[in-house]
């Protein structure tokens, strides 16, 4: 019998044809990287080999001791975060920890604002009068120039025109909403999901997002608000990009000074469980009682059972 290549070839083909079809009406992906890992994982463990999953939000509270690494002064994590938006480090803002809705970088930058200002109709502004000793904050109107007073005038200032010494006067740009500062975000509730691989053997916290809050103490209605929340993944990328802006302090040796970068990699922060995944998607406190007392021990009785349990899948 004489071997026909050109056949045997054909045969081929149309059997891996055949083979995709019966795939794809099957309804599976073409492309299985897409369905068995996580896109926003920065080191994402694909799914056949996920023994056990599990999602957890934690508060951080900044202001506390052990998180003083991530609230240095002048270095506070929400203002290296602001910064890297207002440079364009970071372009990619979320409503919610979904990571599925993103805001623009205007809306971003004005959730930061404490209060709304309608300059819909501008007041009009007294005009300039020479010979009034001036305050600092006073608004004239000079040659039809709404003018702001930056220092309170001495004899020898009294008289200088608003439109010829910048040191004394600038321009009025209307009414400025009072912001939020970075010291004011002092809540960052990490949104991470506990992964067992049962390759490894090993249980891995791995970080999908972080969102910023300002607590009640410093928002006008004394609750919680929500800012703004970030894919880790892209954090993560800024805080390797730029080492020197994104800095962990070590307390005790500044030669251990680290990235942000490692510093969540470490878990360095320290925080309350928050939610553990459920149906209801309520928090731990909404289940065992609206008590702090009684929140605190509850998480804390969490934490224990992730612990074991990873002590016992491991001796799985």
């Amino acid at each position: 019998m004489k071997f026909d290549f050109r056949n045997s070839v054909a045969i081929f083909l149309a059997f891996v044809g055949f083979a995709g079809s019966v795939h794809a009406q099957e309804g599976l992906s073409t492309n299985p990287a897409e369905d068995q890992y996580n896109p926003n994982s920065v080191r994402p463990i694909p799914k056949y080999e996920q023994l056990y999953k599990q999602r957890i939000w934690t508060r951080v509270d900044l202001e506390q001791k052990l998180n003083k690494g991530f609230f240095a002064k002048n270095n506070e994590f929400a203002k290296i975060v602001i910064d890297a938006v207002k440079k364009d480090y970071i372009q990619n803002i979320y409503w919610e920890d979904s990571l599925t809705r993103k805001m623009t970088k205007a809306e971003f930058f004005e959730r930061l604002n404490k209060t709304q200002v309608d300059n819909s109709e501008p007041e009009e502004q007294p005009l300039y009068e020479v010979d009034y000793p001036y305050f600092e904050g006073d608004i004239v109107s000079y040659n039809d120039v709404d003018y702001v007073c930056k220092k309170d005038l001495n004899d020898n200032e009294v008289g200088i025109a608003p439109s010829s010494d910048p040191n004394l006067w600038e321009v009025y740009k209307g009414e400025q909403a009072e912001k939020y500062f970075p010291t004011d975000i002092t809540l960052m509730e990490v949104m991470e999901d506990i992964v067992f691989d049962k390759r490894r053997a090993r249980q891995y916290r791995d970080i999908q997002s972080i969102k910023l809050i300002v607590p009640g103490k410093y928002s006008n209605d004394g609750a919680n608000y929500y800012v703004a929340t970030f894919a880790f993944k892209d954090l993560e990328r800024f805080f390797r990009e730029h080492p020197d802006e994104a800095v962990w302090y070590n307390q005790q040796n500044s030669a251990e000074n680290k990235t942000l970068a490692d510093a969540f990699l470490l878990r360095l922060f320290h925080g309350e469980l928050y939610k553990v995944e459920n149906p209801d998607n309520l928090p731990i406190t909404s289940y065992y009682g609206q008590s702090a007392k009684v929140g605190l021990m509850a998480s804390q009785w969490e934490e224990m059972k992730i612990l074991e349990r990873e002590h016992n899948l491991w001796s799985y």
